[in-house]
């Protein structure tokens, strides 16, 4: 790839996602090489509006911004349609990708790295830029240690309009306590987000993240709420100075954390120094007051990483009490059945053995016994609505489950963007050995069942790209089915005539993919029918494929989906091959 944009010559792709690319290119004019982020000029009209004002909010805060601990931008305009930034190309790995790694970040290191990112964002907060989303993918690392701090693109600037107040940003780990419950921050809330990424470099794991959780939800109740455990329990290595300074970044309180970024880059780097307060001056844990009726709405999605999770706190508790309740009412019943059957089984009994000793004289009765005492060991039948009302709740239970496994799933695979080995089939195009998943996104849907909310829906869908361009030379008609195709994914592909006829249309040509190709699967719950239908459309095999799913195979099926996405079996594959 060398072509022109602009004064620039792109050299080369450095990545592509499905709002925009990032091309290493370089700077004739002064002979530097520099980063060029795009976005692509065919995005939906609906979402380009928002991605263009957030994409020139970066340009706009970023730009202002001149600190050697801060990414830092030479140029922003728009090139034949295409709007882009020109910034400066970094080196190294990101510390995301750092902490990926079995070997401990020395002591040193991980307080530097942490003492340059407070840097980097005391001087963007003193020009009254408040990054809101500090997380180790937003700090690239040099080879020489140097710590940059990049992504401004949901940075709060006074000027700017398009996030207020009850909106909640960033990645939901490292959000601050205001931000979880939809109040606005300020410089404080980023210095709370780099406590909790400090934590994650001492001790591998973010302060508030459990491994058995299973929805967003505990986890944003904890950072609002609950302490988090000190380094020094999980690793009795890690000097006590450590676990002052998160006391104080990690405040549930603003009022009690470091008031500037700079206090906190100056007790890490002096961090064997720091003398032990003569007592605790900050609360460990201090749950912030539910915000009344007339406050603004807790956010009804996070953006980015928790797009998919619609509820709020109060939301999420009122519907686990109704289950709860529920359940308990259908125990209630079920026991009352139980005793009321066990009663009329004694009676009978009990009737029975009269008869039986007014009429011993008189005949055999061992058939008639035998049939008694099958009547008694017999458990009692269960009622109709009883049977219907637990076969709803596992339906439902099942989908609910689906739903936070996908939201999980494409959480991870938009912060991995994993490759696979396995091949994915389209029509026209063939069969591509080896990809790289992105743009992962899930949602799910309610519907009011005998009175009751369950989940309906469960949709998920990521795109693919192959690591090699996918080529195929076209004929007539196929051209424009096969361009039409590739349209409705939204896929980024080239169309190269080969060959005209004598009218001028064309009868060859050779059509080169190189990402955005869409898989998507959608969950279906029956609740007349007490099934499943599932509905897979270019999940690794061109085409569409429906089948109905009994509520018991729910329970291993959104595993066996996602194995079958990475290449790392084929059981859901031979399922899919019995249904057929």
């Amino acid at each position: 790839m060398d072509r022109a944009f602009g004064r620039y010559r792109i050299v080369g792709e450095l990545g592509r996602g499905a709002m925009g690319a990032v091309y290493r290119a370089t700077d004739p004019l002064i002979g530097r090489e520099v980063a060029i982020k795009t976005l692509l000029p065919n995005l939906p009209e609906d979402v380009m509006l928002e991605v263009r004002e957030r994409f020139l909010r970066e340009a706009r805060s970023a730009g202002s911004l001149n600190h050697p601990n801060i990414v830092t931008i030479f140029d922003v305009g728009e090139q034949d349609g295409t709007a882009y930034i020109a910034m400066e190309l970094l080196g190294g790995r990101s510390l995301q990708q750092i902490l990926r790694e079995p070997e401990p970040l020395p002591l040193d290191t991980a307080a530097e790295l942490a003492a340059q990112v407070a840097d980097a964002l005391d001087h963007a907060h003193q020009r009254s830029i408040v990054h809101r989303d500090v997380k180790p993918a937003n700090v690239m690392v040099d080879s020489s240690g140097r710590g940059k701090l990049t992504d401004f693109g949901v940075a709060y600037v006074p000027s700017s309009t398009i996030t207020q107040a009850g909106t909640a940003l960033g990645s939901p780990r490292y959000m601050s306590p205001e931000h979880v419950l939809g109040q606005q921050g300020d410089p404080r809330s980023d210095i709370f987000s780099l406590g909790v990424m400090l934590y994650e470099m001492l001790v591998r794991r973010t302060p508030f993240d459990r491994p058995d959780d299973i929805s967003v939800y505990a986890l944003l109740e904890r950072i609002a709420g609950e302490p988090h455990v000190p380094v020094c329990a999980i690793d009795e290595r890690i000097p006590a100075a450590f676990d002052r300074i998160l006391q104080r970044a990690l405040a549930k309180k603003p009022a009690d954390r470091y008031q500037r970024a700079s206090d906190l880059a100056r007790d890490l780097r002096e961090y064997r120094d720091l003398a032990p307060p003569a007592a605790d001056r900050y609360e460990k844990t201090v749950a912030l007051p539910v915000r009344p009726a007339t406050q603004p709405e807790m956010p009804q999605r996070l953006l980015e990483d928790i797009a998919v999770f619609e509820r709020d706190f109060e939301r999420d508790q009122e519907a686990r009490q109704r289950a709860a309740e529920q359940e308990r009412l259908m125990q209630e019943k079920e026991q009352r059945l139980r005793e009321d059957a066990a009663e009329q089984l004694r009676a009978e009994q009990a009737r029975a053995a009269r008869a039986a000793a007014q009429n011993a004289p008189a005949q055999r009765r061992s058939a008639i016994q035998m049939l008694r005492h099958i009547a008694s060991v017999r458990p009692p039948q269960q009622d109709k609505a009883i049977s219907r009302v637990k076969a709803v709740a596992a339906l439902d239970q099942g989908m609910r489950a689906a739903a936070r496994y996908f939201a999980e799933f494409a959480s991870e695979i938009n912060s991995l963007g994993p490759s696979t080995a396995c091949p994915y089939d389209y029509l026209f195009l063939g069969r591509m050995p080896s990809v790289s998943l992105s743009d992962a996104w899930s949602d799910s849907r309610p519907r009011s069942v005998d009175g009751r909310d369950c989940c309906h829906d469960v949709m998920f869908r990521y795109r693919i790209r192959p690591h090699a361009p996918a080529s195929v030379v076209l004929l007539k008609d196929d051209i424009s089915r096969c361009e039409d195709y590739l349209k409705a994914m939204q896929a980024a592909f080239q169309a190269r005539i080969a060959a005209t006829n004598d009218f001028g249309h064309t009868t060859r040509a050779l059509i080169t993919v190189s990402g955005g190709l869409l898989c998507e699967l959608h969950l279906e719950a029956d609740y007349d029918a007490l099934a499943v239908t599932l509905e897979l459309k270019n999940l690794r095999r061109a085409g569409n494929f429906k089948c109905a799913l009994k509520i018991e195979e729910l329970e291993q099926l959104p595993d066996d989906i996602g194995r079958y996405v990475l290449g790392a079996d084929d059981e859901f594959e031979k399922r899919v091959r019995r249904e057929r």
